[in-house]
């Protein structure tokens, strides 16, 4: 078994408990620590449904063999691998996808028989990799969908103790301690990507939590904003502090200003400031655009206060 891969805070180790590799910690780490920032082994631009596989393969295709095999490395549930394998409908997307490449691989190589079915079932498995591991790269995958080596090996968990983040500019991932940890916890992500999931993964032990907490849009601007101040309790009580908290204080400030309580609307712009920079760090110009970043949002509402 290789040794631990270690980078500065936290190291990869083989977990025999998941029979999976996973990441831990080595020294405390406080809150808001960016633990790193990780460049992507591959970034896919975004697609139709119908053309995913295509789209995915294609930039496989064109990689380095190098980071062909940092992708294999990244582990995926054999029961999810084993059905990949005998899902007809990919088998018959790789041999679409090679027949466009008039049968031949990267290197120019000739592809059939034998050798074919091998490069067949290595593409439905590179393929399931990245279903499994990627990450969309800005909102609602505004930049495509991007695969980490070492992102990819931390393990789920409904309520993480770090924050993923793509940042355009530096074209990294940055990773941020949205809790204190402490040397040897393993490092949890969230995958599902919405801290309301947090229920229906069995993680929320709070009966009042409910799996769909969402704010009807006819409420009176009072009323909707007591519905957002009491889902942003639920997920502080339930220590959900993750970009989904950073949503629902948005939207206590909002309804707070559409009630005519600015100072309320500021107080919670303010919270959402503060929990931002533990997620994402200060460097976010990429979120200036339609006052997407808390530090934009705060800053137009001191600004229209003065």
């Amino acid at each position: 078994m290789s040794p631990p891969k270690s980078h500065a805070m936290i190291e990869v180790r083989w977990l025999g408990s998941i029979e999976s590799k996973a990441v831990f910690a080595t020294k405390h780490i406080r809150q808001g620590t960016r633990i790193t920032a990780e460049a992507p082994l591959i970034i896919v631009p975004p697609s139709a449904e119908d053309k995913e596989l295509s789209t995915v393969y294609d930039e496989i295709y064109k990689l380095p063999e190098n980071n062909v095999a940092k992708i294999a490395e990244l582990s995926v549930r054999p029961i999810i691998r084993d059905r990949a394998k005998k899902d007809h409908v990919l088998h018959q997307d790789v041999w679409r996808f090679y027949k466009g490449k008039k049968w031949m691989d990267i290197t120019g190589a000739t592809l059939k028989g034998k050798r074919l079915h091998k490069a067949i079932m290595k593409a439905i498995d590179l393929f399931t990799i990245f279903r499994v591991n990627s990450l969309y790269l800005g909102p609602e995958g505004k930049y495509g969908s991007g695969l980490f080596s070492l992102y990819g090996q931390m393990n789920h968990s409904c309520i993480p103790n770090v924050h993923g983040s793509w940042n355009p500019a530096l074209k990294q991932l940055t990773i941020h301690a949205i809790q204190d940890i402490n040397a040897g916890d393993q490092i949890y992500v969230d995958y599902t990507g919405n801290a309301l999931a947090a229920y229906e993964c069995g993680a929320s032990k709070d009966s009042n939590f409910s799996t769909v907490h969402k704010i009807p849009r006819l409420l009176s601007p009072i009323e909707a904003f007591r519905a957002a101040e009491e889902l942003a309790y639920l997920m502080k009580r339930q220590n959900l502090r993750g970009i989904g908290l950073c949503r629902a204080l948005r939207e206590c400030s909002k309804y707070a200003l559409a009630k005519g309580d600015r100072h309320r609307a500021v107080t919670y712009a303010h919270e959402e400031l503060k929990l931002e920079k533990s997620l994402i760090g200060t460097d976010t110009g990429h979120l200036e655009d339609g006052l997407q970043g808390a530090r934009y949002w705060f800053q137009f509402l001191v600004s229209a206060r003065n």
